[in-house]
């Protein structure tokens, strides 16, 4: 049986839909802060400057990654180097 972890808040998990769009459906494991980042990267909703300020700090937590490059970037945007940075850490640590 798989076990969830539980990661603490972000401020955008306010934005997380019920259902996630990653397209596993009800198999999906995705936490309430990628639900939202999904969510926002697909139908561009808009980020305050909280989860702006939150986005920007994770991209700027991967090697590779520079924050300053992406602070004029659309909440669209963001979400989705979001998505990618965190993508490229994982394969990076050979998580994928």
């Amino acid at each position: 049986m798989m076990q969830s972890v539980k990661l603490p808040p972000s401020p955008l998990d306010v934005l997380a839909p019920a259902n996630c769009i990653c397209g596993y459906g009800e198999c999906c494991v995705c936490p309430d802060t990628e639900k939202a980042l999904r969510a926002v990267a697909h139908s561009g909703a808009a980020l305050n400057a909280e989860q702006r300020e939150w986005c920007l700090c994770e991209i700027g937590r991967v090697e590779g990654y520079d924050r300053r490059e992406h602070e004029s970037a659309t909440d669209r945007d963001l979400a989705h180097t979001v998505i990618c940075a965190w993508t490229d850490y994982a394969r990076d640590k050979g998580l994928l």
